[in-house]
């Protein structure tokens, strides 16, 4: 997933790449209400960054799920082996 990147064509300013849409929409916000008194300056943009790679923060590296799962496996493989013997 690229980040995203809030430009100002007027001040010739912009955000760090930012993960989200939203987080450079909150960097646009405060910097309209910030520097241009709430006023939309000309040449405002939010791009896309490419060479960039930023991790959604909402996505996870393991499904909870699956590891409750093997949890559980294990938990039911630990009960079979002592009622087994082994």
């Amino acid at each position: 997933m690229s980040p995203y990147r809030y430009r100002c064509g007027q001040c010739r300013a912009s955000s760090p790449p930012t993960p989200t849409r939203a987080d450079s929409e909150a960097h646009r916000d405060y910097h309209r209400a910030t520097v241009h008194g709430g006023l939309v300056p000309d040449g405002e943009h939010i791009d896309r960054v490419t060479g960039h790679e930023a991790r959604d923060p909402d996505t996870r590296y393991v499904s909870s799920r699956a590891a409750l799962a093997l949890l559980g496996f294990l938990a039911l493989a630990t009960v079979i082996s002592r009622v087994l013997g082994r």
